[in-house]
C-alpha cells in the first residue's frame, strides 16, 4: 500500500513539473502561482497537523482528588475498589 502512494506522489510531481514547464504563462506568473500554491499547501498541512494533535484534557484536580480519597481510604483500613492492595 506505501508503494503505491509513493508511486502516486512521484508521478504528481512529474506532472506538476511538466506542467509548469508547458504552462502557457511568463516565467514570472507561474512563479508567482507556484509559490501561491505551495503556501497555501503548506498552510493546509500545517492545520491539519495542528487538529491532529489533542490538548491535554484539563482535569480540575480530579485526579489528585481522586488519589488523595485513595490515600486517605487506604490509611483508613478500607478495602480497594480493585481488590489489590497498593
Amino acid at each position: 500500500m506505501l508503494s503505491r502512494v509513493r508511486i502516486a506522489i512521484r508521478f504528481f510531481f512529474v506532472g506538476l513539473a511538466v506542467g509548469v514547464l508547458l504552462a502557457p504563462r511568463s516565467g514570472v506568473e507561474t512563479r508567482r502561482l507556484v509559490r501561491e500554491r505551495a503556501e497555501k499547501l503548506m498552510n493546509d498541512a500545517l492545520d491539519a497537523a495542528t487538529f491532529a494533535v489533542p490538548e491535554p484534557a484539563r482535569t480540575d484536580g480530579a485526579a489528585a482528588k481522586a488519589a488523595a480519597k485513595k490515600d486517605a481510604a487506604t490509611e483508613a483500613g478500607e478495602p480497594s475498589l480493585t481488590g489489590r492492595e497498593a
